[in-house]
Protein backbone atom coordinates (compact mmCIF):
# COMPACT_ATOMS: atom_id res chain seq x y z
CA UNK A 1 0.00 0.00 0.00
CA UNK A 2 0.97 3.25 -1.27
CA UNK A 3 1.60 6.28 1.15
CA UNK A 4 0.11 7.93 -2.21
CA UNK A 5 -2.89 6.34 -2.92
CA UNK A 6 -6.92 6.47 -1.44
CA UNK A 7 -6.45 2.94 -0.10
CA UNK A 8 -3.95 4.46 2.28
CA UNK A 9 -5.84 7.66 3.03
CA UNK A 10 -9.33 5.70 4.14
CA UNK A 11 -6.60 3.43 6.24
CA UNK A 12 -5.56 6.14 8.24
CA UNK A 13 -8.25 7.58 8.56
CA UNK A 14 -9.73 5.15 10.32
CA UNK A 15 -6.87 4.20 12.34
CA UNK A 16 -6.79 8.05 13.23
CA UNK A 17 -10.16 7.67 14.61
CA UNK A 18 -9.85 4.58 16.30
CA UNK A 19 -6.67 5.40 17.83
CA UNK A 20 -8.03 8.49 19.81
CA UNK A 21 -11.41 7.12 20.91
CA UNK A 22 -12.25 8.07 24.82
CA UNK A 23 -10.94 4.78 25.57
CA UNK A 24 -7.92 5.96 24.87
CA UNK A 25 -8.10 8.09 28.21
CA UNK A 26 -8.62 4.84 30.20
CA UNK A 27 -6.47 3.00 32.06
CA UNK A 28 -5.96 0.57 29.26
CA UNK A 29 -5.42 3.65 26.86
CA UNK A 30 -2.08 2.23 26.02
CA UNK A 31 -3.12 -1.46 25.17
CA UNK A 32 -6.08 -0.03 22.58
CA UNK A 33 -3.34 2.46 20.86
CA UNK A 34 -0.87 -0.15 20.51
CA UNK A 35 -3.43 -2.56 19.39
CA UNK A 36 -5.14 -0.32 16.85
CA UNK A 37 -1.57 0.87 15.23
CA UNK A 38 -0.01 -2.69 15.18
CA UNK A 39 -3.78 -3.99 13.62
CA UNK A 40 -3.42 -1.14 11.11
CA UNK A 41 0.45 -2.07 10.29
CA UNK A 42 -0.60 -5.69 9.86
CA UNK A 43 -3.41 -4.47 7.16
CA UNK A 44 -1.25 -2.53 5.71
CA UNK A 45 1.95 -4.71 4.84
CA UNK A 46 -0.47 -6.97 3.77
CA UNK A 47 -2.71 -5.10 1.41
CA UNK A 48 -1.16 -6.17 -1.75
CA UNK A 49 -0.41 -9.73 -0.82
CA UNK A 50 -1.28 -11.00 2.52
CA UNK A 51 1.30 -14.22 1.92
CA UNK A 52 3.95 -11.87 3.18
CA UNK A 53 2.50 -11.43 6.22
CA UNK A 54 3.71 -15.08 8.07
CA UNK A 55 7.80 -13.94 6.67
CA UNK A 56 6.89 -10.95 9.25
CA UNK A 57 5.22 -13.70 12.09
CA UNK A 58 8.22 -15.36 11.73
CA UNK A 59 10.57 -12.42 12.12
CA UNK A 60 8.48 -10.70 14.86
CA UNK A 61 7.76 -14.01 17.12
CA UNK A 62 10.93 -15.99 16.25
CA UNK A 63 13.39 -14.35 15.35
CA UNK A 64 13.10 -11.24 17.99
CA UNK A 65 10.71 -11.66 20.56
CA UNK A 66 11.95 -15.32 21.53
CA UNK A 67 15.91 -14.42 21.11
CA UNK A 68 15.23 -11.15 23.00
CA UNK A 69 13.23 -12.81 25.80
CA UNK A 70 16.53 -15.56 26.11
CA UNK A 71 18.83 -12.72 26.27
CA UNK A 72 16.74 -10.63 28.83
CA UNK A 73 16.50 -13.26 31.02
CA UNK A 74 20.51 -14.38 30.72
CA UNK A 75 21.97 -10.66 31.34
CA UNK A 76 22.58 -11.32 35.20
CA UNK A 77 24.13 -14.16 34.10
CA UNK A 78 27.16 -15.29 31.91
CA UNK A 79 28.30 -12.96 29.64
CA UNK A 80 29.42 -15.39 27.01
CA UNK A 81 26.05 -16.86 26.56
CA UNK A 82 24.01 -13.72 26.18
CA UNK A 83 27.12 -13.58 23.11
CA UNK A 84 26.61 -16.89 21.83
CA UNK A 85 22.45 -15.93 21.57
CA UNK A 86 23.08 -12.17 20.08
CA UNK A 87 25.08 -14.12 16.85
CA UNK A 88 22.59 -17.14 17.04
CA UNK A 89 19.67 -14.03 16.42
CA UNK A 90 21.69 -11.81 14.01
CA UNK A 91 22.36 -15.18 12.26
CA UNK A 92 18.38 -15.96 12.52
CA UNK A 93 17.70 -12.75 11.20
CA UNK A 94 19.93 -12.41 8.34
CA UNK A 95 19.24 -16.29 7.36
CA UNK A 96 16.07 -14.55 6.35
CA UNK A 97 17.40 -11.84 4.23
CA UNK A 98 19.52 -14.06 2.47
CA UNK A 99 16.85 -16.60 1.35
CA UNK A 100 14.69 -13.99 -0.06
CA UNK A 101 17.04 -11.21 -0.88
CA UNK A 102 20.58 -13.18 -1.69
CA UNK A 103 19.45 -16.64 -3.35
CA UNK A 104 18.82 -15.42 -6.89
CA UNK A 105 22.22 -13.91 -6.78
CA UNK A 106 24.47 -16.80 -5.21
CA UNK A 107 22.85 -19.24 -7.00
CA UNK A 108 23.68 -17.49 -10.01
CA UNK A 109 27.23 -18.23 -9.67
CA UNK A 110 26.95 -21.21 -8.72
CA UNK A 111 27.52 -23.84 -11.13
CA UNK A 112 26.05 -27.44 -12.18
CA UNK A 113 23.10 -26.24 -10.24
CA UNK A 114 20.18 -27.64 -12.00
CA UNK A 115 17.95 -25.11 -13.79
CA UNK A 116 15.09 -26.22 -12.86
CA UNK A 117 16.12 -25.43 -8.88
CA UNK A 118 17.78 -21.56 -10.27
CA UNK A 119 14.47 -20.72 -12.12
CA UNK A 120 12.52 -21.81 -8.74
CA UNK A 121 15.24 -19.60 -6.98
CA UNK A 122 15.02 -16.78 -9.00
CA UNK A 123 11.03 -16.77 -8.76
CA UNK A 124 10.56 -16.34 -5.04
CA UNK A 125 9.24 -12.98 -4.61
CA UNK A 126 11.36 -10.36 -2.38
CA UNK A 127 8.83 -9.16 0.16
CA UNK A 128 8.94 -5.45 0.36
CA UNK A 129 10.84 -3.85 3.16
CA UNK A 130 12.63 -7.05 4.50
CA UNK A 131 15.93 -4.92 4.84
CA UNK A 132 14.47 -2.20 6.99
CA UNK A 133 12.28 -4.94 9.05
CA UNK A 134 15.59 -6.62 9.75
CA UNK A 135 17.86 -4.32 10.53
CA UNK A 136 14.86 -3.09 13.18
CA UNK A 137 15.43 -6.66 14.42
CA UNK A 138 18.83 -6.59 14.77
CA UNK A 139 19.19 -3.41 16.71
CA UNK A 140 16.48 -4.81 19.56
CA UNK A 141 18.41 -8.00 19.77
CA UNK A 142 21.83 -5.60 20.40
CA UNK A 143 20.28 -2.87 22.61
CA UNK A 144 18.60 -5.48 24.79
CA UNK A 145 22.02 -7.29 25.05
CA UNK A 146 23.68 -4.16 25.70
CA UNK A 147 21.10 -3.13 28.76
CA UNK A 148 20.70 -0.15 27.00
CA UNK A 149 16.45 -0.65 26.61
CA UNK A 150 16.50 -2.13 30.79
CA UNK A 151 13.54 -0.97 31.82
CA UNK A 152 11.30 -1.00 28.88
CA UNK A 153 12.46 -5.20 28.03
CA UNK A 154 11.81 -5.57 31.80
CA UNK A 155 8.23 -4.70 31.37
CA UNK A 156 8.03 -6.33 27.39
CA UNK A 157 10.31 -9.47 28.00
CA UNK A 158 9.74 -10.55 31.90
CA UNK A 159 8.50 -13.63 32.76
CA UNK A 160 5.53 -12.63 34.50
CA UNK A 161 5.07 -10.23 31.15
CA UNK A 162 2.19 -12.02 29.08
CA UNK A 163 3.10 -13.85 25.79
CA UNK A 164 0.53 -11.98 23.72
CA UNK A 165 1.41 -8.53 25.33
CA UNK A 166 5.67 -8.70 25.28
CA UNK A 167 4.51 -9.95 21.10
CA UNK A 168 2.52 -7.04 21.17
CA UNK A 169 4.62 -4.61 22.25
CA UNK A 170 7.56 -5.69 19.98
CA UNK A 171 5.59 -6.20 16.87
CA UNK A 172 4.42 -2.89 17.00
CA UNK A 173 7.99 -1.57 17.39
CA UNK A 174 8.88 -4.06 14.32
CA UNK A 175 6.03 -3.28 12.16
CA UNK A 176 4.32 0.45 12.73
CA UNK A 177 3.61 1.39 9.46
CA UNK A 178 5.18 5.00 9.22
CA UNK A 179 8.54 3.17 8.57
CA UNK A 180 7.85 -0.27 8.31
CA UNK A 181 8.81 -0.65 4.35
CA UNK A 182 11.58 2.20 4.25
CA UNK A 183 12.58 3.12 7.08
CA UNK A 184 14.05 5.32 9.08
CA UNK A 185 15.52 2.82 11.00
CA UNK A 186 14.44 3.64 14.27
CA UNK A 187 16.45 1.74 17.15
CA UNK A 188 14.67 -0.02 20.04
CA UNK A 189 16.46 2.40 22.33
CA UNK A 190 14.75 5.52 20.81
CA UNK A 191 11.62 3.85 20.31
CA UNK A 192 10.57 1.82 23.25
CA UNK A 193 10.99 4.62 25.65
CA UNK A 194 8.11 6.05 23.47
CA UNK A 195 5.69 3.77 23.60
CA UNK A 196 2.99 5.11 26.25
CA UNK A 197 -0.70 6.24 25.95
CA UNK A 198 -1.22 9.69 23.78
CA UNK A 199 -3.29 12.32 23.65
CA UNK A 200 -4.90 14.12 20.43
CA UNK A 201 -4.53 17.49 22.36
CA UNK A 202 -0.38 16.70 22.55
CA UNK A 203 -0.07 16.49 18.72
CA UNK A 204 2.48 18.89 17.22
CA UNK A 205 0.07 19.75 14.15
CA UNK A 206 2.51 22.41 12.95
CA UNK A 207 5.43 19.84 12.82
CA UNK A 208 2.57 17.09 11.36
CA UNK A 209 1.51 19.37 8.41
CA UNK A 210 4.88 20.69 7.46
CA UNK A 211 6.35 17.20 7.34
CA UNK A 212 3.66 15.89 5.36
CA UNK A 213 3.20 18.92 2.75
CA UNK A 214 7.02 18.84 2.34
CA UNK A 215 7.08 15.05 1.46
CA UNK A 216 3.96 14.64 -0.49
CA UNK A 217 5.40 17.55 -2.60
CA UNK A 218 8.74 15.63 -3.20
CA UNK A 219 6.90 12.68 -4.10
CA UNK A 220 4.29 13.53 -6.11
CA UNK A 221 5.05 16.71 -7.59
CA UNK A 222 9.07 16.19 -7.85
CA UNK A 223 10.09 12.87 -7.85
CA UNK A 224 7.13 11.12 -9.54
CA UNK A 225 7.32 13.99 -12.48
CA UNK A 226 10.94 13.31 -12.68
CA UNK A 227 10.22 8.98 -13.04
CA UNK A 228 8.84 10.06 -16.31
CA UNK A 229 11.61 11.69 -17.95
CA UNK A 230 14.58 9.87 -16.42
CA UNK A 231 13.29 6.66 -18.07
CA UNK A 232 14.64 7.93 -20.80
CA UNK A 233 18.21 6.87 -19.53
CA UNK A 234 17.09 3.38 -20.19
CA UNK A 235 16.82 1.41 -23.26
CA UNK A 236 15.86 2.15 -25.96
CA UNK A 237 15.47 5.40 -25.55
CA UNK A 238 19.11 6.18 -24.59
CA UNK A 239 20.79 5.70 -27.58
CA UNK A 240 18.50 8.53 -29.24
CA UNK A 241 19.88 11.17 -26.74
CA UNK A 242 22.56 13.37 -27.38
CA UNK A 243 25.53 13.78 -24.79
CA UNK A 244 23.54 16.91 -23.09
CA UNK A 245 20.72 15.35 -23.12
CA UNK A 246 22.07 12.60 -21.12
CA UNK A 247 23.98 14.47 -18.25
CA UNK A 248 21.05 16.93 -17.33
CA UNK A 249 18.78 13.88 -17.24
CA UNK A 250 21.49 11.95 -14.97
CA UNK A 251 21.75 15.19 -12.66
CA UNK A 252 17.70 15.15 -12.93
CA UNK A 253 17.62 11.30 -11.54
CA UNK A 254 20.17 12.30 -9.07
CA UNK A 255 17.12 14.83 -8.19
CA UNK A 256 14.59 12.06 -8.29
CA UNK A 257 16.05 9.86 -5.75
CA UNK A 258 16.98 12.28 -3.20
CA UNK A 259 12.91 13.98 -3.44
CA UNK A 260 11.51 10.38 -3.70
CA UNK A 261 13.62 9.19 -1.05
CA UNK A 262 13.61 12.02 1.49
CA UNK A 263 10.01 12.08 0.83
CA UNK A 264 8.69 9.16 2.29
CA UNK A 265 11.27 9.96 5.44
CA UNK A 266 9.22 13.59 5.77
CA UNK A 267 6.08 11.73 5.51
CA UNK A 268 7.19 8.60 7.81
CA UNK A 269 8.14 11.51 10.46
CA UNK A 270 4.75 13.49 10.11
CA UNK A 271 2.93 10.50 9.98
CA UNK A 272 4.61 9.36 13.14
CA UNK A 273 3.82 12.44 14.96
CA UNK A 274 0.05 12.08 14.03
CA UNK A 275 -0.03 9.15 16.98
CA UNK A 276 2.57 10.53 18.79
CA UNK A 277 5.86 8.65 18.12
CA UNK A 278 8.77 10.87 16.98
CA UNK A 279 11.53 9.39 14.07
CA UNK A 280 14.51 11.05 14.02
CA UNK A 281 15.53 13.00 10.52
CA UNK A 282 16.97 10.83 8.38
CA UNK A 283 18.03 13.36 5.28
CA UNK A 284 20.03 16.92 6.33
CA UNK A 285 20.51 18.76 2.64
CA UNK A 286 22.23 16.18 1.76
CA UNK A 287 23.24 18.10 -1.80
CA UNK A 288 25.41 20.72 0.13
CA UNK A 289 27.60 18.29 1.55
CA UNK A 290 31.80 19.59 0.74
CA UNK A 291 32.92 15.71 0.85
CA UNK A 292 31.79 12.00 0.93
CA UNK A 293 32.10 11.82 4.31
CA UNK A 294 30.26 14.53 5.32
CA UNK A 295 27.32 13.36 2.57
CA UNK A 296 27.10 9.90 4.64
CA UNK A 297 26.34 12.44 7.93
CA UNK A 298 23.57 14.04 5.83
CA UNK A 299 22.09 11.34 3.51
CA UNK A 300 19.90 8.24 5.21
CA UNK A 301 21.15 9.33 8.51
CA UNK A 302 19.11 6.13 10.04
CA UNK A 303 21.14 3.88 8.28
CA UNK A 304 24.65 5.52 8.44
CA UNK A 305 23.94 5.08 12.29
CA UNK A 306 22.97 1.94 12.14
CA UNK A 307 25.81 0.48 9.71
CA UNK A 308 28.27 2.81 12.47
CA UNK A 309 26.76 1.15 15.21
CA UNK A 310 26.28 -2.46 14.71
CA UNK A 311 28.98 -2.75 12.06
CA UNK A 312 31.98 -0.83 12.22
CA UNK A 313 32.20 -0.41 15.54
CA UNK A 314 32.10 -3.74 16.18
CA UNK A 315 34.38 -4.47 13.45
CA UNK A 316 36.85 -2.32 15.90
CA UNK A 317 36.10 1.22 14.10
CA UNK A 318 39.19 2.91 14.20
CA UNK A 319 40.52 1.52 17.11
CA UNK A 320 42.63 -0.92 15.53
CA UNK A 321 45.54 1.13 13.61
CA UNK A 322 45.23 2.75 10.58
CA UNK A 323 44.91 -0.65 8.07
CA UNK A 324 42.26 -1.79 10.48
CA UNK A 325 40.13 1.42 9.55
CA UNK A 326 40.74 1.36 5.98
CA UNK A 327 39.72 -2.15 6.15
CA UNK A 328 36.34 -1.74 8.29
CA UNK A 329 35.31 1.33 6.22
CA UNK A 330 35.58 -0.67 2.93
CA UNK A 331 33.86 -3.67 4.63
CA UNK A 332 30.99 -1.70 5.61
CA UNK A 333 30.04 0.47 2.86
CA UNK A 334 30.69 -2.69 0.44
CA UNK A 335 28.07 -4.67 2.91
CA UNK A 336 26.21 -1.90 2.77
CA UNK A 337 25.67 -1.88 -1.34
CA UNK A 338 24.95 -5.24 -1.37
CA UNK A 339 22.44 -4.33 1.57
CA UNK A 340 20.80 -2.33 -1.07
CA UNK A 341 20.66 -5.03 -3.65
CA UNK A 342 22.02 -8.57 -4.65
CA UNK A 343 23.73 -7.38 -7.60
CA UNK A 344 27.34 -6.40 -8.47
CA UNK A 345 26.49 -3.01 -8.98
CA UNK A 346 25.47 -2.13 -5.81
CA UNK A 347 28.46 -3.97 -4.50
CA UNK A 348 30.42 -1.71 -7.00
CA UNK A 349 27.99 1.63 -5.28
CA UNK A 350 29.73 0.35 -1.98
CA UNK A 351 32.90 -0.07 -3.17
CA UNK A 352 33.21 3.19 -4.80
CA UNK A 353 32.05 5.37 -2.72
CA UNK A 354 34.22 3.09 0.56
CA UNK A 355 36.93 3.59 -2.01
CA UNK A 356 36.39 7.71 -1.79
CA UNK A 357 35.99 7.74 2.11
CA UNK A 358 39.13 5.68 2.12
CA UNK A 359 40.75 8.42 0.41
CA UNK A 360 39.07 11.61 2.59
CA UNK A 361 40.31 9.98 5.49
CA UNK A 362 43.99 9.48 4.06
CA UNK A 363 44.09 12.74 2.96
CA UNK A 364 42.74 14.39 5.88
CA UNK A 365 43.51 12.25 8.55
CA UNK A 366 45.39 14.56 10.65
CA UNK A 367 42.56 16.98 10.87
CA UNK A 368 39.76 16.97 13.33
CA UNK A 369 35.87 17.91 11.74
CA UNK A 370 35.85 21.25 13.67
CA UNK A 371 39.48 22.15 11.98
CA UNK A 372 38.33 20.92 8.80
CA UNK A 373 35.41 23.18 9.29
CA UNK A 374 37.33 25.95 9.83
CA UNK A 375 39.97 25.85 7.23
CA UNK A 376 37.04 25.35 4.72
CA UNK A 377 37.24 28.83 2.37
CA UNK A 378 34.55 29.79 0.01
CA UNK A 379 36.09 28.47 -3.16
CA UNK A 380 37.61 25.49 -1.43
CA UNK A 381 34.06 24.83 0.24
CA UNK A 382 32.46 25.19 -3.56
CA UNK A 383 34.96 22.65 -5.20
CA UNK A 384 34.42 20.28 -2.48
CA UNK A 385 30.23 20.57 -2.99
CA UNK A 386 30.60 20.74 -6.81
CA UNK A 387 33.53 17.33 -6.51
CA UNK A 388 30.85 15.79 -3.85
CA UNK A 389 27.91 16.25 -6.03
CA UNK A 390 29.24 15.11 -9.45
CA UNK A 391 30.83 11.62 -7.36
CA UNK A 392 27.26 10.94 -5.64
CA UNK A 393 25.52 11.82 -8.94
CA UNK A 394 27.64 9.43 -11.09
CA UNK A 395 27.61 6.96 -8.86
CA UNK A 396 23.86 6.64 -8.76
CA UNK A 397 23.75 5.35 -12.01
CA UNK A 398 24.36 1.43 -10.43
CA UNK A 399 20.36 2.71 -8.91
CA UNK A 400 18.81 3.33 -12.03
CA UNK A 401 20.41 1.13 -14.84
CA UNK A 402 19.95 -2.95 -14.66
CA UNK A 403 23.11 -3.79 -15.09
CA UNK A 404 26.34 -2.80 -15.10
CA UNK A 405 26.15 -3.26 -19.36
CA UNK A 406 23.80 -0.86 -19.74
CA UNK A 407 26.37 1.66 -17.34
CA UNK A 408 28.83 0.96 -20.07
CA UNK A 409 26.49 1.86 -22.59
CA UNK A 410 25.36 5.09 -21.22
CA UNK A 411 29.28 6.23 -20.80
CA UNK A 412 29.42 5.24 -24.92
CA UNK A 413 26.80 7.27 -25.61
CA UNK A 414 28.15 10.52 -24.22
CA UNK A 415 30.85 10.18 -27.14
CA UNK A 416 28.29 10.31 -29.61
CA UNK A 417 26.44 13.06 -30.37
CA UNK A 418 22.69 12.64 -30.92
CA UNK A 419 19.35 14.62 -31.66
CA UNK A 420 18.28 16.82 -28.49
CA UNK A 421 15.50 15.57 -26.91
CA UNK A 422 13.68 18.74 -25.35
CA UNK A 423 10.78 18.29 -23.25
CA UNK A 424 12.35 15.35 -21.28
CA UNK A 425 15.32 17.42 -20.53
CA UNK A 426 13.09 20.36 -20.22
CA UNK A 427 10.84 18.85 -17.41
CA UNK A 428 13.78 17.51 -15.49
CA UNK A 429 15.23 20.77 -15.21
CA UNK A 430 11.75 22.16 -14.22
CA UNK A 431 11.12 19.90 -11.37
CA UNK A 432 14.74 19.17 -10.57
CA UNK A 433 15.09 23.00 -9.43
CA UNK A 434 12.77 22.17 -6.67
CA UNK A 435 14.92 20.44 -4.98
CA UNK A 436 17.81 22.83 -5.95
CA UNK A 437 15.72 25.02 -3.82
CA UNK A 438 14.97 23.07 -1.08
CA UNK A 439 18.75 22.72 -0.39
CA UNK A 440 19.10 26.45 -0.61
CA UNK A 441 16.70 27.03 1.89
CA UNK A 442 18.41 24.29 3.95
CA UNK A 443 22.15 26.58 3.19
CA UNK A 444 20.13 29.44 4.26
CA UNK A 445 19.03 27.54 7.59
CA UNK A 446 22.48 26.68 8.10
CA UNK A 447 24.32 29.86 7.56
CA UNK A 448 21.46 32.87 8.08
CA UNK A 449 19.81 31.65 10.86
CA UNK A 450 18.59 35.18 12.20
CA UNK A 451 17.28 35.75 9.14
CA UNK A 452 15.42 31.86 8.93
CA UNK A 453 13.87 32.36 12.44
CA UNK A 454 11.85 35.43 11.13
CA UNK A 455 10.76 33.08 8.17
CA UNK A 456 9.42 30.29 10.28
CA UNK A 457 6.18 30.83 11.13
CA UNK A 458 5.78 33.64 9.39
CA UNK A 459 3.62 34.62 6.49
CA UNK A 460 6.42 33.57 3.91
CA UNK A 461 6.64 29.87 5.49
CA UNK A 462 2.84 29.52 5.30
CA UNK A 463 2.78 30.91 0.94
CA UNK A 464 5.57 28.36 0.40
CA UNK A 465 3.66 25.55 2.07
CA UNK A 466 0.27 27.12 0.67
CA UNK A 467 2.46 26.93 -2.51
CA UNK A 468 3.70 23.28 -1.99
CA UNK A 469 -0.02 22.09 -1.57
CA UNK A 470 -1.48 23.53 -4.69
CA UNK A 471 1.15 22.41 -6.64
CA UNK A 472 0.32 18.86 -5.02
CA UNK A 473 -3.50 18.97 -6.10
CA UNK A 474 -2.54 20.45 -9.70
CA UNK A 475 0.52 19.33 -10.85
CA UNK A 476 1.34 15.67 -9.21
CA UNK A 477 2.77 12.86 -11.89
CA UNK A 478 1.39 9.49 -12.16
CA UNK A 479 1.65 7.53 -8.87
CA UNK A 480 5.10 5.52 -9.13
CA UNK A 481 6.08 3.24 -6.25
CA UNK A 482 9.07 4.65 -3.87
CA UNK A 483 12.26 3.84 -5.01
CA UNK A 484 13.67 2.20 -1.18
CA UNK A 485 10.65 -0.10 -1.40
CA UNK A 486 12.81 -2.90 -3.62
CA UNK A 487 15.45 -2.73 -0.57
Amino acid sequence: MLFNSWDFLILLGITFLLYYLPVSRGRHGKSWQVTVALVASVVFYGWEDPRLLSLLVVSCVGNSYATARIIQHKLGGREERVRLWVRLAVILNLSLLAVFKYAPFVVSMVPGIPTGWVDFIRSIPLPIGISFYTFHGISMIVDVARGEVTRESDEMLSKGTRFTKGVRDIGFYLLFFPQLVAGPIVKAKQFWPQIAAKRLEDIPWGQVLRSLIAGFFLKMVVADNLAEQTVMLTKPWIVSAGPLDLILLLYGYSMQIFADFGGYSLIAIGLAAMFGYKFPINFDFPYLSTSITEFWRRWHMSLSAWLRDYLYIPLGGNRKGEARTYLNLFLVMFLGGLWHGAEWKFALWGTLHGVLLGVERFCFRKRTREQAAQAQSPVRALLGWFYTFHAVTLLWLTFLMPDLHQMGIFFRELTIPGKMLGPAVFVSVVFGSAVVLYHAFGWWREHRAETFSQFRGGWPEAFAYGVMLFLIATNSGAPQGFIYFQF
